[in-house]
């Protein structure tokens, strides 16, 4: 009897699991927002809501970091609020929404440019491919975010770890023909990576069942940790208040902006346009200005090498402001963090100034290339002068607001007939 109940448990099982196989590579498209940590990363594309299929068709692909994923307050409201359902909370649902058009994410939260323009959307890409119930299609469009508040230090940590032996040694003297070795070397890697064609692989139920949950309960830990930036670092200032600082022994406040003909005082800590903190003599040399460089090379290598694996695909540059720069401060001084977590006091005009000089920087690579170069950051400007697109308890994303306004931006490039390559100012 016993032996005949095991047999009968375990052809049940089998069955079951059976049935999975066959019905998850239909379901996964249909999968809510809180169960993508039981899917494969490499596949969460699929389970992605802003498209009409599961598959889609002659869509729009965002690449880049946490900001191309919709990270912020929003998608934190969204994952406590909704348990079964796959909401909207980021741009790619609202250009879907505006547009018709399908959109799909490959960004990847942390991400510097190797890893959020060329080897996560690479290899998702063939991935998903190697898969046998899958066939992806070419991206029709490509928009390549570009964040000023943190892409420029993510490059920079890149190459130090990466090609840095001791820790002493300097990251903006590494020679420009070391970082293109090796950058060649590893986009090499990522087209020959050898994915597994075993039957183990193709059984997507099981193996979602057998590791997925471990992934979701490490996404939920991760999504319920209170941000680092606790206190002042995440409170608004009452208003015609901010903090204040001691420059040259006078008492002066801090990150004063405009907003509906007031002054708001926003939180300090805030990300900024990059500055690496360096001591007078390294400002006189040049260093900074190196380090930029060196960065904005392994973005640029990234955006050709994913140019030629997409060849017919139309790319388009967007530049998103850091939080500092997408409002109109009018205190003297503004408090940001920059590399490596420093905290800074600068003058307003001489961030302004490293804004204007980065976004040209990335506008001209963008020409050199011949692609669309879409400065989000005049939109989010006008829009600042009546609301906050940030916080209110996660200053280094957009709110809900923030996406909203970004989105309109976007999808107004494909909801006009003109096709001809935009490139924006730098200056407003």
């Amino acid at each position: 009897m016993i032996k005949k109940n095991l047999m009968l448990l375990l052809s049940s099982i089998f069955l079951i699991m059976a049935f999975g196989e066959w019905l998850f590579p239909k379901f996964i498209g249909k999968l809510p927002l809180r169960l993508y940590g039981l899917i494969d990363k490499d596949l969460r594309v699929l389970a992605q809501s802003s498209k009409k299929n599961q598959l889609p068709k002659d869509y729009i692909a965002l690449t880049g970091d946490s900001y191309a994923i919709g990270a912020g307050d929003w998608l934190n409201e969204v994952r406590k609020s909704n348990f079964f359902g796959s909401p909207d909370y980021s741009a790619a649902h609202l250009i879907h929404k505006k547009t018709g058009i399908d959109v799909i994410s490959f960004a990847r939260a942390g991400a510097g440019s190797f890893d959020g323009i060329w080897s996560e959307p690479v290899s998702q890409f063939l991935y998903i491919n190697s898969i046998r119930d899958y066939k992806l299609s070419p991206p029709k469009h490509l928009l390549i975010f570009f964040y000023e508040g943190n892409d420029i230090y993510d490059n920079i940590q890149f190459l130090r770890d990466n090609l840095l032996e001791t820790e002493k040694e300097q990251a903006e003297r590494i020679e420009l023909k070391k970082i293109q070795d090796f950058l060649n070397a590893e986009f090499e890697k990522v087209l020959n990576r050898q994915f597994d064609n075993s039957i183990w692989k193709n059984m997507l139920f099981t193996r979602s069942i057998l590791h997925g949950t471990s992934n979701l309960a490490e996404e939920w830990g991760l999504s319920n940790k209170q941000p680092k930036n606790k206190g002042l670092y995440n409170k608004v200032m009452p208003e015609g208040k901010g903090a204040f600082a001691l420059i040259d022994g006078k008492k002066v406040q801090l990150n004063l902006a405009m907003m509906n003909g007031k002054k708001v005082g926003l939180p300090t800590h805030l990300q900024g346009p990059p500055s690496f903190a360096l001591n007078n003599e390294e400002r006189v040399a040049g260093s900074k200005d190196n380090l930029i460089g060196l960065s904005v090379n392994v973005f640029e290598q990234s955006l050709v090498r994913l140019a030629s694996f997409f060849p017919q695909v139309k790319i388009k540059i967007i530049y998103i402001p850091s939080p500092v720069s997408s409002y109109k401060m009018v205190s003297s001084h503004i408090h940001f963090r920059g590399f490596m977590q420093d905290i800074d006091v600068m003058e307003t005009i001489e961030i302004e100034k490293r804004h204007i000089k980065l976004c040209n920087t990335i506008k001209r690579v963008t020409r050199n290339h011949n692609f669309s170069f879409v400065n989000s950051t005049k939109s989010l400007k006008k829009a600042t002068s009546t609301g906050f697109v940030h916080g209110p308890i996660d200053w280094d994303h957009f709110n809900k607001r923030g996406y909203q306004v970004l989105s309109e931006d976007l999808a107004e490039l494909f909801l006009q007939t003109d096709e001809s390559i935009r490139i924006d100012n730098c200056v407003y």
